[in-house]
């Protein structure tokens, strides 16, 4: 029998990204109240030491996991299976060269958050246009279903992944607890760390969703 895992795949704590207001401790028995199997800290510009995210897990008895949010040349990227800090902006390219030496994987993060501000429209924004962000070169999947982004803006993002043919993900990029597990990603098979992670990633086996209402 298959054991899928609802994992949030975009969290961040104020042990390495000041805009958040949790401590990983805080998030983690957050996740575990409202049911959540994982969750995965993905700090602005900084990794997550490995033995730091074994002592929370060991503590938690749910599933952690630890990526980056990368700040690029085209927009917010988080990337997985990349264990160095950043600064600055990074040139996309170079980003994308660093993951592949490396077998990762990268997703863009809320990819039309705030496109909704003063309308397509105005913006002369289409599905058409929205598939030539730069951005969708480079990655390998796009979070479609994010809380940052509008109920708009996640449909529409919805409909520019189905359109370039990339694989979407949920994630609530919570920087409170009343935000974790808003949206998450639901994976197919069982996933036991990072390795596994990255794996999943890659084969596709996974689908966002909704999961917090309130």
């Amino acid at each position: 029998m298959v054991s899928k895992m609802v994992i949030d795949l975009h969290v961040h704590t104020k042990s390495f990204s000041p805009c958040s207001e949790m401590d990983p401790e805080e998030a983690v028995l957050e996740a575990k109240r409202i049911g959540l199997d994982g969750i995965c800290f993905t700090e602005h510009n900084k990794t997550w030491p490995d033995k730091e995210v074994s002592k929370i897990k060991d503590k938690s008895g749910i599933s952690i996991f630890h990526g980056i949010e990368v700040d690029t040349t085209e927009g917010h990227v988080l990337v997985f299976g990349l264990y160095r800090d950043f600064q600055g902006i990074t040139p996309i390219e170079e980003l994308r060269r660093m993951v592949v030496e490396e077998d990762g994987f990268m997703i863009a993060a809320h990819p039309f958050r705030g496109f909704l501000l003063f309308g397509y429209s105005k913006l002369q924004m289409d599905i058409d246009n929205a598939c030539n962000n730069p951005v969708f070169k480079f990655v390998d999947g796009m979070e479609v279903l994010s809380g940052k982004q509008t109920p708009k803006e996640n449909d529409f993002s919805l409909k520019v992944c189905e359109r370039i043919n990339k694989r979407g993900v949920g994630g609530s990029d919570a920087h409170t607890t009343k935000d974790i597990g808003k949206y998450v990603t639901v994976f197919e098979n069982k996933i036991e760390g990072q390795a596994d992670l990255i794996k999943e990633l890659k084969a596709g086996s996974f689908k966002a969703d909704y999961f917090r209402k309130t």
